[in-house]
């Protein structure tokens, strides 16, 4: 995945977004070429270096048969920014996304013990009071028999928040505001709600980044001396 410097999310961010990990597409390249599945995860962080994503996946999709080097796509809040959102005019219209792409290696689990040691830590990542135990055991080992476990061993992440985080400060805070606004304001069908993780972004770590980038310019200039002027 291609990502600009200032579209790059740090370390710290990428593992407390991998921390809250729900569900994504597993990709894979397998005899027949791409394959991809929509999955929920759960992360077992003190496995390996990296740590390792856990799921399974039904039986009889051949997928999981794709094992080696593999893919997770997890998808951050996404929206469309409108050029009326900006502060000033003359914008294009654009999309705002947060999205990470872990690698590593699948490996697949067909011993019944693990399999429903990863459902258990599935079920305990959400919040939910029903416990694996709740289910009647016949019917336990049939869900099993029926499924594969499949773990991902993680070797690097890589994040990309294209947040507006390039836009000034002000700029930033406009584009929240309007994408508040209609989310909060009757809307045709046809057309999606702003999400409230998008709106949360942009005010927080966006807006962020832009001041910071802002405060070095000012510092620069500072340092340059009045009347000269920073390139």
């Amino acid at each position: 995945m291609y990502v600009p410097e200032h579209f790059a999310l740090a370390a710290d961010r990428l593992g407390a977004l991998l921390r809250r990990v729900g569900a994504g597409d597993l990709v894979t390249n397998g005899p027949d070429g791409l394959d991809a599945t929509f999955l929920p995860w759960s992360l077992d962080p003190h496995a390996g270096r990296l740590g390792c994503l856990r799921t399974h996946m039904a039986r009889v999709n051949p997928q999981w048969r794709a094992q080696g080097p593999a893919m997770v796509i997890l998808h951050g809040p996404d929206d469309y920014i409108d050029p009326s959102d900006h502060e000033a005019p003359g914008q294009v219209p654009t999309w705002d996304h947060l999205t990470m792409h872990v690698h590593g290696t699948l490996v697949a689990h067909e011993e019944p013990e693990w399999i429903i040691a990863s459902l258990g830590e599935l079920v305990d990542a959400q919040p939910t009071d029903w416990r694996m135990e709740e289910l009647d055991p016949e019917r336990l080992r049939g869900m099993v028999a029926a499924i594969v476990g499949l773990e991902l061993r993680i070797t690097s992440i890589v994040g990309k928040a294209k947040m507006s985080q390039n836009r000034p400060s002000s700029d930033i805070g406009a584009i929240a505001d309007a994408l508040e606004a209609r989310r909060t304001q009757e809307a045709e069908p046809r057309y999606r709600r702003p999400s409230a993780g998008a709106i949360a972004f942009l005010r927080g770590p966006a807006r962020e980044h832009a001041l910071a980038r802002e405060r070095a310019v000012e510092r620069a200039r500072a340092a340059k001396g009045p009347g000269r002027t920073v390139g």
